[in-house]
């Protein structure tokens, strides 16, 4: 991806879906992605810009897709598509859109995208300084500049301040990183994702 082609728009899925089987992933009627499993990540492949039909289904199979929606992807971008929702519940298509830039100096990038279904609003703390006030389910904050360490990520209810959640992650420099919240309270889990723009370097 060094060599990036801006006529065109690199793309991956991540399978969001709580309890969801493994799906197949099709762009107008064509195959995608295969057999990916919850919490998965693809690689990402090159899109012409366009609309595109999106069509979600059950592994190996072609008939009676779980989702279908239409996106459009516009040249020069970074995206990752999520499929989420819980599985025998509500299922959507949302597509996250990624920084471009990596960061100059000595700095990395981090942002955090809530996708738990059952979770509530809360706010997010690095080393105890809050860099994430109030998020709700399907909000993707801002990217934030940061200096490369380890950091202590709480999780807290923003309603009264309880802790749900705490990891240690450790953030290399010049690098952009997207903290995903996947699965249902209270066994959720944060993964940590390098964007693409990490590898155009």
């Amino acid at each position: 991806m060094r060599n990036f082609d801006e006529n065109y728009s690199l793309v991956r899925a991540l399978h969001a879906v709580v309890d969801g089987d493994v799906v197949d992933i099709y762009l107008n009627g064509s195959p995608f992605f295969n057999n990916v499993q919850f919490t998965n990540f693809t690689p990402y492949v090159y899109v012409p810009e366009g609309k595109y039909k999106i069509e979600v289904f059950l592994r190996d199979q072609k008939e009676n897709p779980i989702i279908t929606d239409n996106i459009e992807i516009n040249a020069g971008e970074l995206n990752t598509i999520a499929v989420i929702g819980e599985s025998g519940k509500t299922i959507e298509i949302l597509p996250i859109k990624e920084e471009m830039e990596i960061p100059t100096g000595n700095k990395s990038k981090v942002r955090f995208i809530h996708l738990v279904p059952n979770g509530r609003s809360v706010n997010i703390l690095l080393d105890k300084e809050m860099v994430l006030e109030d998020a709700e389910y399907k909000e993707v904050t801002p990217y934030t500049d940061i200096d490369p360490k380890t950091y202590q990520v709480d999780v807290l209810l923003n309603e009264n301040g309880q802790l749900i959640r705490q990891i240690r992650v450790t953030i290399n420099p010049g690098r952009v990183y997207s903290f995903y919240a996947l699965g249902n309270k209270p066994n959720f889990q944060i993964f940590q994702s390098l964007d693409g723009a990490t590898f155009m370097k």
